[in-house]
């Protein structure tokens, strides 16, 4: 009976692994694209000749990619070109518009055509992004215009939550050329991208092609008529707001922006009319609205063309006032929710500095539009200055310098590269940025690292929790940013080998018969596109996509690091499961791939290359102690908020005002009449709390002034305080949970215990030492490696050793050596240095080899 439930459990097994990617794959709209995706990407030849031109993801034709389109589509030597339109829809307006030019082609954004073009094109030009999904294949160009002069932030630079930029930047590194309207945008588009000293292609600073639209425009008033109720013998003033808010949340934009239009139109001046243009989701909104359709300028109508017949703009935020500039005429900025604006968005520049009046109500956006003589009079100096700044290129040739840069070759003093200086590239994965000593001994590292030899980048996840956003916030400001967006490009036979690695790992030989080393290598190409990395680096060793990524990832130097004794990990249990069992499966065989397996104390690698013989090449195994940051940690230990209640102080953990309330949560801070004892950790089986709870239990029998501070959460949370309530613990137990800054109540207390049955090398103990506390550790390979050499006292790992080392501490004070935090932390980044940068530093090698030449 029981060898036919086994069959049957088997039968079911393999039913559903050979089910999924094709129930993916006909019931996933998404996954189907992935995949027609992934197949034309391998096998669709490079269309030579071949324009793909992109504006906003279809929503219409126009902006940079539409001035290049006219230019070359016009233009005698580029007859023979093929030129391909991405709309969302065949029935949009601007479709009838390229039926007047020959070689057009119009595909639909996602369809097949699309995906087709996509991979096929010669040359592909967009002014935002395409989508997670694509990727450059060799013999591609990608020309990426981007969009106008940025007044509000970019970018990382943007306030909100992390990451948001994160499928820009990726097309960012992609593109072949980054088109630029002057040089502060161009600045702007590296720092806020994090393009310098990685990005390979080129920025061109000749400014904008949209801009020859508007220098050159043969867009009337009379074509405007023919679209809107217009009055040929006023003045057109525009409103043209900036987007705000999200694409979900378009009613409390629209409510603002239709009272202030109704406002306006109701007393404009007898010679003016008012007509405006909004983002696209307004727009379709606001056709509910007869009066205000009426003078809705159509998304077909290019921008720039119409700024040609514009005499007055109203703006706020938008880029728009950079290209209004070229015109000379008179600008208003209505800026109704400045402060808000700049306070949840950013802006580069500020506002009292541009060339207009700041009108905060539609009847100061009125007084200006009646006495228009006066606005251009009192700001005609500052506009001058504007204009130098920012459009100093704007002279109806840039679509011309661009075309002979990017299809003719040229080179001009604006063309040039981001250089690194002769860095070192590095890549790091640093673990998602979770509350544990990965994370601690990550940001630690990144904070000391010499910046001036290294170009340092991170790699994480797309979203975040407050926790791990708080986290990756910590990172030294010199650290480049990377966002993993959208999913790996794979074939249905791909997917089927990556699933197996997934579910079996790579330990047995049909597993690593399925490994898909073309579908990582694509990933990280679809990632990164043609940044080089020297060294590339797998901070965590626990999360196998990014190992899987990072092996086969074309670097002089890979390395992977083990923050524990990683035989004992994988025996971990965790509720009655073995937690890292399915993980290590596929990370200890990718080992191989990898130059360096780098430990973080010596004895921790001792017992990794006992333990993973069969993995770990003894030349491959390194150890590379942890950095720390002892000035950040003093300055923590003097932090913090005290509340006195009752007598009794209170370490504050939470503080908020909400609705004329005050909330305050805190953890008792310890009396000195007490002995303190604390322990800081997950609350997790290898870190063993319940066997400290144990013997703590024994010394509060006979030390009744006796207290343990718990400080940390995790799974056995619930069954740890469960225990304290059995054992009577409750006066003498303190749990904090996590605490964001626990140095200043570790440095109240009298000593600190670890009580882990394994550790790699335990960032913990380095703090404790740092604040010089007095320390008792478990005798396992991580504590010894710290404290072997009198610099705190190992025990026995069990209940008895924990309680005799806590009774002698009681009775006679524990001497230890003093902990001289600079001279660890010099020798812990030399050894990084060396050990994990120093194999793989071609650039400062050959200027080794250059010097030494030079002085023979």
């Amino acid at each position: 009976m029981g060898v036919v439930k086994k069959q049957i459990q088997r039968i079911k097994y393999i039913s559903q692994f050979l089910a999924k990617p094709l129930w993916n794959y006909w019931g996933n709209t998404t996954y189907q694209r992935t995949v027609s995706y992934t197949r034309k990407l391998k096998k669709a030849a490079i269309e030579q000749h071949t324009i793909l031109y992109e504006y906003f993801h279809g929503k219409n034709i126009g902006d940079n990619p539409y001035a290049l389109f006219l230019y070359l589509v016009n233009h005698p030597d580029f007859k023979h070109y093929t030129h391909v339109w991405v709309v969302e829809s065949l029935n949009h307006r601007s479709v009838e518009h390229l039926k007047a030019y020959r070689n057009v082609r119009v595909v639909v954004l996602h369809s097949k055509r699309y995906l087709h073009y996509l991979t096929s094109a010669q040359y592909l030009i967009n002014n935002t992004t395409f989508p997670p999904y694509f990727q450059k294949k060799q013999g591609q160009i990608y020309i990426n215009t981007w969009h106008g002069t940025p007044l509000k932030t970019l970018g990382k630079h943007m306030k909100g939550p992390l990451g948001q930029h994160k499928n820009i930047q990726r097309n960012f590194f992609q593109a072949d050329y980054l088109l630029q309207p002057n040089q502060y945008t161009a600045d702007k588009i590296v720092q806020s991208h994090d393009l310098e000293g990685l990005y390979e292609g080129l920025i061109v600073n000749e400014g904008y092609p949209r801009m020859d639209l508007l220098l050159h425009s043969t867009f009337t008033k009379e074509e405007l008529q023919r679209t809107i109720p217009i009055d040929l013998t006023k003045k057109i003033v525009l409103y043209a707001p900036t987007w705000r808010g999200n694409v979900n949340d378009v009613a409390s934009t629209m409510d603002d922006i239709i009272a202030s239009l109704r406002a306006m139109q109701n007393s404009m001046p007898s010679d003016q009319q008012l007509i405006f243009k909004v983002h696209t989701l307004l727009y379709k909104q606001l056709q509910d609205d007869d009066r205000l359709r009426q003078v809705c300028v159509p998304d077909w109508i290019d921008t720039n063309e119409l700024l040609a017949v514009v005499d007055v703009l109203i703006t706020d935020y938008s880029s728009l006032l950079f290209d209004f500039l070229a015109t000379g005429r008179p600008l208003l900025f209505y800026v109704y929710d400045y402060l808000e604006y700049e306070a949840t968005r950013g802006l580069y520049l500020k506002m009292k500095e541009m060339p207009g009046p700041l009108c905060y109500t539609p009847s100061e956006v009125l007084s200006h539009l009646h006495d228009l003589e006066s606005v251009q009079r009192h700001y005609q100096a500052r506009y001058r200055e504007v204009q130098a700044t920012f459009s100093a290129l704007d002279d109806g040739e840039a679509t011309k310098r661009n075309v002979e840069i990017i299809f003719g070759g040229k080179r001009t003093d604006n063309c040039y590269t981001v250089n690194n200086d002769g860095k070192t590239n590095i890549l790091m994965y640093c673990g998602g940025f979770l509350n544990n000593g990965i994370t601690t001994s990550a940001i630690n590292l990144l904070n000391n690292i010499d910046y001036a030899r290294y170009n340092v980048a991170v790699v994480d996840k797309g979203s975040y929790d407050a926790v791990s956003d708080a986290n990756f916030r910590k990172l030294h400001p010199n650290v480049k940013t990377f966002y993993r967006v959208g999913a790996m490009n794979t074939t249905l036979l791909e997917s089927y080998g990556h699933e197996y690695v997934v579910r079996k790992g790579l330990i047995n030989k049909r597993g690593k018969r399925m490994l898909q080393p073309a579908l990582y290598e694509r990933e990280r190409a679809r990632l990164f596109g043609d940044t080089h990395f020297d060294v590339v680096i797998d901070f965590s060793g626990y999360v196998p996509f990014w190992t899987l990524v990072f092996a086969f990832f074309p670097s002089h130097h890979k390395a992977i690091y083990q923050h524990n004794d990683m035989g004992a990990e994988y025996e971990k249990v965790i509720k009655g499961k073995r937690k890292h069992v399915k993980s290590l499966n596929i990370i200890f065989p990718l080992y191989h791939y990898f130059h360096n397996v780098a430990s973080v104390a010596e004895h921790t690698r001792n017992r990794n290359v006992q333990n993973l013989a069969c993995f770990l090449r003894k030349e491959q195994a390194v150890y590379v102690h942890n950095a720390i940051n002892p000035q950040k940690l003093l300055e923590q230990k003097s932090n913090g908020e005290v509340y006195l209640h009752s007598n009794e102080r209170y370490l504050l953990t939470q503080y908020e005002a909400e609705q004329g309330t005050l909330h305050l949560e805190g953890v008792t801070l310890p009396h000195k009449e007490h002995i303190n004892f604390v322990t800081m950790g997950r609350l997790s089986p290898e870190k063993d709390q319940k066997k400290l709870l144990l013997a703590f239990n024994e010394i509060v029998k006979a030390y009744e002034h006796a207290r343990l501070y718990i400080i940390g959460e995790g799974v056995l949370e619930k069954e740890l305080k469960s225990l304290v309530r059995q054992l009577n613990l409750q006066s003498h137990v303190i749990f904090t949970g996590q605490l964001a800054n626990p140095f200043l109540l570790m440095s109240h207390c009298d000593c600190f215990v670890l009580s882990s049955n394994h550790e790699g090398q335990p960032m913990v103990l380095l703090e404790a030492l740092v604040l010089g506390l007095p320390i008792i550790a478990t005798d396992i390979a991580g504590s010894r490696s710290i404290l072997q050499e009198g610099y705190g006292t190992l025990v026995t790992n069990d209940i008895h050793g924990l309680q005799d080392g806590m009774r002698q501490f009681i009775e006679h004070p524990l001497t230890q050596k003093p902990f001289h935090y600079h001279v660890y932390n010099e020798k812990a980044m030399k050894m990084f240095y060396r050990t994990i940068c120093g194999v793989s530093q071609p650039k400062e090698l050959e200027q080794q080899k250059q010097t030494l030449a030079y002085q023979r």
